[in-house]
């Protein structure tokens, strides 16, 4: 709902810079809009990835949708960086090097504070305890305040003299996509490549195993997101060598449902019973593979 509220705030925030800028010329109000179009476009693939995640598992993709926002926000981000910003950043250029002065400034500083104020208000709506999805919508909601008051400060500068400031904020706000592009790319390609949680997840799942007193020590824990919030583990733990496998398979049950109980971020749970201690808590499918072969 909000993300839904939040689009369409920004899609009336475009139609109105983009008539500004018809009305009076200054490129950083392009920007401006250009920006926002870009909002429009991560507020709507987190949208859109939302659903897609919710997706239950099925044959072609036994671990779910999950990462389906991650990989929205990767190829989001390049055309943020390859095309919106760069092509921002030589008119910008170009504006600097042949300036020219817009008209109505006064009229284009009001239309930028004006549609400052939705943003500020969003923001409040964001407030208190988000989801990720969520916080990086408060982030760029936090984004667009930045960009919107270096464009009045641009537009303010250029009306008094200083015409070359329409060119110097449109690549301030160029840098701000950029920016902002990069940051969503890093975030998203490290889950696609395989993002592990940190080490204290590794600490409590040993914790919750070891619990059990038929369990001697607990190794080779490979953990892996397979979307926001939703982690595939697999591990290994010691057990005396003469228990059954009926005893076994029945242990290993009451640690999984533990586990899922005591971090529900964990959707999926794989262990793997030994009778020989292992060295290392946390480590990689190579190294366990390496003492399969």
């Amino acid at each position: 709902m909000k993300l839904k509220v939040t689009i369409t705030t920004y899609t009336l925030i475009v139609l109105t810079k983009l008539v500004c800028y018809a009305l009076t010329g200054y490129l950083v109000m392009l920007a401006e809009a250009l920006h926002n179009v870009v909002d429009i476009l991560i507020f709507a693939t987190l949208l859109y990835s939302e659903r897609i995640s919710e997706k239950p598992a099925d044959s072609l993709h036994p671990l779910g949708h999950g990462l389906a926002k991650n990989l929205s926000g990767v190829v989001v981000s390049i055309v943020f960086i390859t095309v919106i910003a760069f092509e921002l950043f030589l008119e910008g250029i170009e504006r600097i090097t042949h300036p020219s002065v817009g008209k109505h400034p006064t009229f284009a500083i009001a239309v930028l504070i004006v549609t400052l104020i939705p943003p500020i208000v969003l923001m409040f709506l964001y407030r208190g305890e988000r989801t990720s999805t969520e916080e990086s919508a408060f982030a760029e909601l936090m984004n667009d305040v930045t960009s919107s008051v270096g464009a009045v400060f641009g537009i303010y500068f250029s009306s008094i003299g200083y015409p070359v400031a329409d060119g110097v904020a449109s690549i301030f706000i160029a840098i701000l996509i950029a920016l902002n592009g990069y940051r969503v790319f890093k975030e998203n390609a490290n889950y696609l490549l395989g993002k592990s949680p940190d080490e204290s997840f590794y600490d409590r799942v040993k914790r919750i195993a070891e619990s059990f007193e038929e369990v001697k020590d607990v190794h080779d824990v490979i953990a892996v997101y397979m979307g926001e919030n939703r982690i595939h583990l697999d591990m290994h733990i010691t057990v005396d060598g003469d228990m059954t496998v009926r005893e076994a398979d029945e242990l290993t049950t009451r640690i999984a449902k533990r586990i899922v109980e005591k971090i529900p971020e964990v959707a999926y749970v794989l262990i793997h019973v030994c009778s020989e201690k292992g060295k290392d808590v946390k480590t990689t499918y190579d190294s366990v593979m390496r003492k399969v072969l």
